[in-house]
């Protein structure tokens, strides 16, 4: 750089140089601090209010004086270089406003350079950033090189390597480094360190700046020129635009702390809320809070507001999805206060973001429950579930509550048929129908809610399901009286007596396989509902029955009488019904002959046991596991268990987790290759505000069951025959079979009755995926009932005709699964063309030319007539003689030689909805090697133009058919 640069004409004066300037000018010149003796002179105004000693960042130091006058220089020249010894610092540095001329030139020859240099502040930024050259752009900020120099303090500035020193990078630095933007590593923030340099100094940097405590004072306590300079840089839309604008604004009014919250009451005011006379007001007291001189007026501050409140609510949205409580709670604090000081509260009600705005959904929703249509509470339900604040497990479990009132609605508004045809359709129903009724009843009941409008419409809910469910317990309970006094064989219905026969037998009977039979106390319909729902994101579910029709289904077991487990637990692992205890169910569960001579083995509670701290379970039972020979059966006691002791409130779900043992158990049975069946020994009832009914105390058999005598009341049914096995096989007995009565205390629940709620058990039968099943053994589809999930559902009148056509299935033996109303976002992609087929080559033919298709077989799980063509049925011919089916159908390279794989395929998708890739293979008569390549052809086939119509689900294993999107894609 020149020493001599041009200068403002002498008669304005020398411009007065900052401390910065004369760091960064001392920090260039290299030769002063080689320790000489040395005066330098620059031209200025002699004026210094900085420190008297300057240090630069190579350690050069250098003491600053003024001379106004010419006998002022000439005097600070001798003293210094002419003192008696030597002076510290060495180099002087004078500030004066007078010419070369006007000194003496021999003692002028004596300083450095030979005369009184001229400072050009750009001059000396670029020699601060080595920079070969600087915009024009950034010369034109006239406030912004005195920044740059004493922003540069003793750490100087990053070299450029001789590039060019452009306007933005220069003043996103000189931001950074004022206002410590971008500086995470504070104890505010925490997070890793941040430089001070970056592109660009958007929106979240700002607001996130806005939290360090004392940050806004620093823009604040610049010099004016600077604070002005760098407030108008902040908000160019290249920066942060309206957010610069309006927290620059806030820190003027000393409100900057509170800028993300104010964003957010903004967002509210200016994007949320219907406009109205106290929206404008409050809108008004908003504006105040600017100060003075707003950044803008009329609606150019409403636009700026606007934009501002969507960026700050998007900001601390963000924080509250990533879990940064730390910073958001307090912002949504204070933006409560602010409403409130604001007058805002209308407005917040519709915030997305503000805990008015989650409280007026919750309300909305209970509304929409009480008096509105199903689209109302779709609508209510979707708004909570968007809400920001409806993350947290408690906010999460009152939406569930909403989301089950919603599905009893459902169900009401489709009118169950109260009678049961015979005791083994009303334990089917219990299993694919009424046990889900009871888990939403359940989640209901154990949380209940603080808002009016949604506690009101629970008890309306909750009345009107618990009235049907006692009409249907009611019918029930006539059956199984009859069915019990007669003694009539249940037939193709399992019961717990047969259950070793029809069920384990059959497994024992498949070479290398062993049981794991997993018996939850006291699980109902209810729990093995929602367990079932978890288990399946890594567990296939079967229909472990060998039947000739029906289609896969959960099935039911029927419990002995009374509903106790001294009777069916002891008749489940004796196969033959009794009474009796732990004993005798070690002695006779090894001793039945479905083992065929391999060992046997039951664990109890008290035989789980760890030995030491690190073992899951007792000795014997790891060793039982461990055997390759043995089959193990497991007590697990946690449900019935809290049933004794205390009602399960909040969220009323049962997860895995909570039940005692189960989760190591299931990794035992995956890793020893075991076949889980996981079952109970009856269901039971909840205590929701049950009463007692007076009898005998001595005539008391459990909480649900006393011996015979006396009136029987219209809560209790009279029960006799071979079933009842108290006090001995064959006895009679007098069992509730509402709900809500009971003999003894209050408990959290109970068992012993004649509901089907404890009458009828669970059976899931469990593999890995991908585990090769026994022989017989059927994978099942989505077991959702149609009125559970239908919040994402379009509803066409065909769509109603199939599940009238599911609900008309009665037949126990026969009832196939529902189809299911649920419909998945579209996160998984199409499978494409270049999926790999794994049809063999003997099993495709060319696609063209096409043979016309043979018709489609009717399920076997629809008991239809030759003359009556079922909906599946119907759907899928439809589909198939589409013009567009054919185009789609000629353009798979491949597709199977035997002309009913693909209709068979359709036609059980349409059935089921959702089905694992295994079992759809299976339903079309191919084998499970070959499901991943009939899955790729049927997407081939059906996702036309970019149609998600087959759904591949995120566990790359089950397909989910979109009915409705299949209808209007295909014009059916």
């Amino acid at each position: 750089m020149s020493d001599t640069v041009t200068t403002a004409p002498a008669t304005a004066g020398p411009a007065r140089l900052s401390a910065g300037t004369v760091r960064q000018y001392l920090a260039a010149r290299s030769r002063l601090g080689d320790g000489t003796v040395r005066v330098l002179l620059l031209r200025a105004a002699p004026v210094w209010d900085g420190p008297a000693v300057q240090r630069t960042a190579s350690g050069l130091q250098a003491r600053v004086v003024v001379a106004p006058s010419v006998l002022a220089v000439h005097e600070q020249i001798l003293g210094h270089l002419d003192a008696p010894t030597p002076p510290d610092p060495k180099v002087l540095v004078v500030l004066t406003d007078r010419e070369d001329t006007d000194l003496d030139p021999g003692l002028l020859a004596r300083v450095y350079g030979g005369r009184i240099r001229s400072v050009d502040n750009w001059e000396v930024v670029q020699e601060a950033f080595d920079a070969r050259g600087l915009d024009g752009r950034l010369r034109r900020e006239t406030w912004a090189a005195e920044a740059l120099l004493d922003a540069a303090a003793s750490r100087g500035w990053p070299s450029l390597g001789k590039g060019l020193l452009s306007r933005d990078e220069a003043l996103t630095r000189l931001a950074r480094r004022r206002l410590r933007l971008g500086r995470r590593d504070t104890d505010a923030l925490g997070g890793p360190a941040a430089h001070d340099d970056g592109d660009r100094i958007d929106p979240i940097t700002l607001f996130r700046w806005t939290h360090i405590p004392g940050s806004p004072n620093l823009l604040r306590d610049l010099r004016g020129p600077e604070r002005a300079g760098l407030a108008r840089f902040l908000a160019e839309p290249e920066q942060a635009g309206s957010t610069g604008k309006i927290i620059t604004a806030l820190v003027d009014a000393d409100h900057g702390a509170d800028a993300a919250a104010y964003a957010v009451v903004c967002a509210a005011l200016w994007g949320h809320a219907e406009a109205d006379h106290d929206l404008y007001r409050a809108r008004g007291r908003a504006e105040r809070w600017l100060g003075d001189q707003p950044p803008a007026q009329g609606d150019d501050l409403d636009r700026l507001l606007t934009s501002f409140g969507q960026s700050g609510e998007a900001y601390v949205r963000g924080l509250v999805d990533r879990g940064e409580h730390r910073l958001a709670d307090p912002v949504l604090s204070r933006a409560a206060q602010l409403v409130t000081q604001f007058g805002a509260q209308t407005a917040a009600a519709a915030s997305p973001l503000l805990a008015a705005g989650l409280d007026a959904r919750f309300t909305a929703a209970g509304r929409a429950l009480a008096d509105g249509g199903p689209e109302t509470v779709t609508a209510a339900i979707t708004a909570l579930a968007e809400h920001a604040l409806a993350v947290d497990g408690a906010t999460q479990a009152r939406i569930e509550r909403v989301r089950m009132a919603g599905r009893l609605r459902r169900w009401l508004a489709s009118q169950p048929e109260v009678d049961i045809a015979s005791v083994a359709d009303g334990a089917d129903r219990q299993i694919r129908e009424l046990g889900w009724v009871d888990r939403a009843l359940e989640h209901l009941d154990a949380g209940g809610d603080a808002d009016d409008a949604l506690a009101n419409a629970y008890s309306r809910i909750g009345e009107q399901v618990r009235s049907k469910r006692r009409e249907l317990d009611r019918a029930f309970s006539e059956r199984l009286a009859v069915w019990t006094a007669d003694g009539t064989a249940p037939g193709a219905m399992l019961t717990v007596e047969s259950f070793l026969d029809r069920v384990v037998a059959p497994v024992v009977d498949c070479p290398g396989r062993r049981v794991l039979l997993l018996l939850i106390d006291g699980m109902s319909a209810a729990i093995a509902a929602e367990l079932g729902e978890e288990l399946h994101a890594h567990w296939s579910e079967f229909d472990p029955l060998q039947v000739a029709t029906g289609a896969p289904v959960r099935r039911a077991v029927a419990a002995a009488l009374p509903t106790l487990t001294t009777v069916s637990r002891t008749s489940l692992f004796a196969g033959t019904l009794m009474k009796g205890d732990q004993n005798d169910e070690k002695r006779l569960f090894p001793q039945h002959p479905c083992w065929k001579g391999a060992p046997a083995a039951v664990f109890h509670k008290d035989d789980l046991r760890s030995p030491d701290t690190g073992s899951p379970f007792s000795t014997a039972l790891t060793e039982a596991l461990a055997d390759e020979r043995t089959h193990v059966a497991v007590v697990l006691n946690t449900v019935d268990d809290r049933l004794a002791k205390e009602q399960k409130l909040g969220d009323g779900a049962w997860e895995i987790k909570e039940i005692g043992g189960l989760e190591p158990l299931l990794r035992a049975a995956r890793a020893n290759d075991m076949t889980v069946l996981l079952t109970s020994d009856h269901g039971h009832v909840v205590e929701r505000r049950g009463s007692k009914i007076d009898t005998a105390a001595g005539a008391i058999g459990s909480a649900r069951h006393r011996a015979p005598g006396g009136p029987v009341a219209p809560a209790e049914i009279e029960l006799s025959g071979p079933r009842v096995v108290w006090p001995e096989p064959g006895s009679r007995i007098v069992a509730l079979r509402d709900h809500d009565a009971r003999y003894t205390a209050l408990k959290a629940g109970y068992h012993g009755g004649a509901t089907l709620a404890e009458f009828t058990i669970p059976l899931l039968a469990l593999l890995p995926f991908g585990a090769e099943p026994p022989t017989g053994w059927r994978e099942l589809g989505d077991l959702t009932p149609g009125w559970w999930e239908q919040d994402n559902d379009a509803t066409t009148g065909l769509e109603a005709e199939t599940k009238a056509g599911a609900d008309a299935i009665a037949a126990p033996e026969a009832t196939a699964a529902r189809p299911s109303r649920k419909q998945a976002k579209k996160s998984a992609p199409p499978v494409t063309e270049g999926a790999i087929s794994l049809f063999g080559e003997d099993e495709v033919a060319p696609s063209a030319p096409q043979e016309p298709v043979a018709p489609v077989v009717k399920p076997a799980a629809v008991p239809v007539s030759d003359q009556t063509e079922d909906p599946a049925t119907a759907l899928v011919n439809r589909l198939m003689a589409t013009e567009l089916y054919q185009e789609q159908l000629a353009l798979l390279a491949r597709v199977p030689r035997d002309k009913a794989v693909l209709p068979k395929a359709l036609a059980a998708l349409v059935e089921a909805g959702t089905l694992p890739m295994t079992a759809l293979a299976e339903r079309a008569g191919q084998p499970a090697t070959r499901a991943p390549g009939l899955a790729a052809t049927l997407a081939q086939l059906l996702n036309y133009d970019g149609a998600q119509i087959l759904e591949i689900l995120p566990d790359n294993r089950t397909l989910r058919l979109h009915r409705g999107q299949l209808i209007e894609q295909f014009g059916l």
